[in-house]
């Protein structure tokens, strides 16, 4: 059984390693390389758990997405996806959806919030499947936006309402 939930912040150990797994697995999903991560300290590991949702099964995680709010004044009312990861063997089962839902649901709880958007690899069809699901809209394609290796990744912008704006 998949349950999805937040962990404890003194279980960051468990989210950074499961962070450099999903860096290594999927080197183009990702903005960040697991070089660049493994030097994150305990503070920064711990503070990232609080906006990050995890899908587990049998007391491990099998999946995850992070968000996070904007501090700023001219962008409070937009949150970001990112971090997206579902282990190989556990894909095809619904987790990825099961977290792009208990997500919207989490960020529907701050009313301030009236968009959600995320950035895709332009080449990953069943992720952007699933977004599209979720009613994310493509906005824009930043070309070569990723380079790994030797080859460059179109990224996808996309988007979605959750909430009209009061104006």
């Amino acid at each position: 059984m998949i349950r999805v939930t937040k962990l404890r912040q003194k279980t960051w150990r468990t989210y950074r390693d499961f962070r450099l797994e999903a860096l290594r697995t999927e080197p183009s999903a990702f903005g960040s390389s697991p070089e660049e991560e493994s030097k994150q300290s305990e503070i920064v590991w711990r503070t990232r758990t609080k906006n990050t949702i995890f899908a587990m099964s049998e007391g491990k995680p099998v999946g995850m997405l992070s968000y996070v709010f904007s501090d700023r004044i001219k962008t409070k009312h937009i949150v970001n996806i990112y971090g997206v990861y579902v282990t190989p063997t556990m894909r095809g089962r619904g987790i990825g959806w099961m977290l792009i839902q208990s997500a919207l649901s989490e960020i529907r709880k701050n009313r301030e919030i009236i968009k959600v958007q995320l950035s895709v690899n332009a080449d990953l069809g069943p992720a952007i499947g699933l977004y599209k699901k979720a009613r994310f809209q493509k906005v824009g394609r930043s070309r070569k936006e990723l380079k790994v290796g030797a080859r460059y990744y179109d990224m996808l912008l996309m988007e979605r309402e959750i909430r009209k704006a009061s104006t």
